[in-house]
């Protein structure tokens, strides 16, 4: 029997009206054709189809995630600095872990307003109830992380299970690394991206089992090579060229990458390569039959789809999938959830709508950050609750006619069905990952009205930096690793254009650069990462044709490297064949 008879009649009418067809974004007034599958899921979750086109959709979500940033909160009742993943500017409060279990946010409820839009409502409820400062799946040791899984002795790490690594996103089995982005089984190693099993190796991306090797570009099982794409088996190369032992090592001795001008003289060397050299297969997907998407890898049945990995499987337009997950219908970020629709960021959860941030949950809709919750809708922080609305407790029968009262008026007013507004994600829109993993259009955050203050602002940067006339030019930070001096440089702030914020170098960074014999760079650690994400393709899939054999592809567009050769799978497989 029916719980909101009310709700599911009008909407039932809807869909009687709808049929496929082209239809026109209500925010950027692209088309796109809504077919029988998408109006599918629509019926299977019982949600009115969207305004909104599919791209803009995710691209909307991903102002949700996060895009490797670290920002001073404060503590709301000390006013204690603590480390977070959310800019003071959002008007978030975060708390530490240990404290923020400790308490019952029911106590922030408040009456419904059913006449009035719910999401500013929702907004107010936000901003009273604090957030977990940190995320971690196993608590980290002495390190700097978020979203741990068990980091130990780590500087800005966030997503990892690393040890004695520094500023690397989305990787696990890592060791005495640095700038390491969506890899595994990686030790002893530098700026790598996509990639797994290497050991001592520097500027690599979509490589596999690779040693002792810099600039790498889609490689397999090489070892001591200098500049290589496509190659399988392959050592002793040189920029493709292959040499002897002897040739190798006689070159190789005669680089100085203590002097960051000799590596971005090679690194430009490389990306010419990469560009006008190399052969790029229309994806990088692995055991993936039968889905349409870019970096998936062990899933099946999946449409859509970008980086998703280990069992997703049956979704429709998602992206950043892990695990057990499957009847998933644009989403972004879920790890071992079910039948969930327009969700981010969630965790083992089922039958969850609208929501971000919620973990161990079941019929849960427009919710922020509950945990172990049931059947609770626009409710932020609670535990263990079930029958809430904007976190106000009510009986069971009380709160399905609310529901059903409530959903009726959204669905009028055209609210229900659309996530949750771009105003309540905790970062500055230009700081999320609209444009990053989706190519989203400069004017994207001012058309879904994103949030907008400078990166810098409500002192976000912390005490230490806060001085301006401390503030050194980039262009001060020495060329040569003999020069940079711990005496010298130690908490010396920088400003970095690009992220508009400044940064200083750590010891551990310090200690790193020497160990390895790397030049500073003159860039935000963040602004190293951000051009990490540039190297890998996207989630924005594009037709285009094979350059072997025309046909017709589907292929995730490459920010950095927009004019490249790509083929179809069949004829790069061929073309790996003849070049090895």
């Amino acid at each position: 029997m029916s719980k909101t008879p009310n709700y599911d009649a009008a909407v039932k009418t809807i869909f009687d009206a709808t049929q496929p067809g082209e239809r026109t974004c209500e925010i950027t007034g692209e088309k796109w054709l809504m077919t029988e599958e998408e109006i599918f899921w629509y019926k299977k979750f019982n949600v009115p189809p969207s305004k909104r086109a599919p791209i803009t959709r995710l691209r909307h979500l991903a102002c949700f995630w996060l895009s490797f940033q670290w920002w001073w909160n404060k503590h709301p009742e000390t006013g204690k600095p603590i480390l977070s993943f959310i800019h003071p500017a959002s008007g978030i409060k975060v708390l530490p872990g240990k404290e923020w279990y400790q308490k019952d946010f029911v106590s922030e409820g408040r009456d419904l307003n059913v006449q009035e839009f719910l999401f500013p409502q929702l907004k107010e409820l936000q901003l009273s109830v604090p957030y977990l400062a940190d995320r971690n799946a196993k608590e980290p040791q002495n390190s700097i992380a978020q979203f741990s899984f068990g980091d130990v002795d780590s500087t800005f790490v966030m997503f990892c299970n690393s040890k004695r690594c520094l500023f690397s996103e989305f990787s696990f089995n890592i060791e005495d690394s640095a700038e390491i982005l969506n890899s595994a089984n990686i030790t002893n190693c530098y700026n790598v991206v996509n990639s797994r099993r290497l050991n001592n190796c520097r500027f690599i991306r979509e490589c596999f089992d690779c040693l002792n090797s810099y600039f790498l570009f889609d490689c397999r099982n090489c070892e001591f090579c200098f500049g290589a794409t496509n190659q399988r088996n392959k050592k002793y190369l040189w920029f493709n060229e292959q040499l002897t032992k002897e040739e190798w090592e006689i070159r190789f001795a005669e680089i100085n990458f203590h002097d960051r001008r000799v590596a971005d003289k090679y690194f430009g060397q490389f990306e010419d390569l990469i560009v006008n050299h190399a052969v790029w297969p229309e994806n990088f997907n692995e055991k993936a039959e039968g889905c349409v998407g870019e970096y998936l890898v062990g899933v099946s049945r999946v449409y859509q789809g970008f980086m998703c990995a280990d069992g997703a499987h049956d979704c429709y337009w998602i992206s950043g999938l892990t695990g057990e997950v499957f009847d998933l219908a644009f989403c972004g970020g879920a790890f071992n959830c079910n039948t969930c629709y327009y969700v981010a960021n969630c965790e083992r959860s089922v039958n969850l709508k609208f929501c971000d941030k919620c973990i161990d949950s079941q019929r849960l809709e427009y919710c922020l950050q509950c945990i172990n919750c049931e059947d609770c809708f626009a409710c932020v922080g609670l535990r263990r609750k079930r029958f809430c609305i904007l976190n106000k407790q009510y009986i069971e029968e009380e709160y399905w006619r609310k529901i059903d009262e409530l959903k009726c008026a959204m669905l009028e007013r055209g609210e229900y069905g659309e996530f949750l507004p771009a105003k309540m994600a905790h970062d500055t829109y230009e700081l999320g990952c609209a444009e990053i993993f989706y190519v989203a259009p400069k004017n994207f955050g001012q058309l879904i009205n994103g949030k907008d203050f400078l990166p810098e602002s409500a002192g976000a940067v912390g005490a230490e930096l806060d001085d301006d006339e401390k503030l050194h030019d980039t262009s001060l930070i020495p060329d040569l690793l003999e020069d940079m001096t711990e005496e010298r440089w130690k908490g010396v702030a920088f400003y970095d254009p690009i992220q508009k914020r400044r940064f200083v170098f750590t010891a551990a960074e310090v200690d790193y650069l020497k160990r390895y014999g790397i030049a500073p760079s003159k860039h935000h650690f963040i602004t190293r990462m951000w051009d990490l994400y540039k190297t890998s393709n996207t989630g924005k899939l594009e037709p285009q044709e094979c350059k072997k054999c025309r046909e017709k592809i589907t292929v995730g567009y490459n920010a950095k490297y927009p004019i490249r050769t790509v083929f179809c799978k069949a004829c790069y497989l061929k073309y790996l064949e003849e070049k090895n």
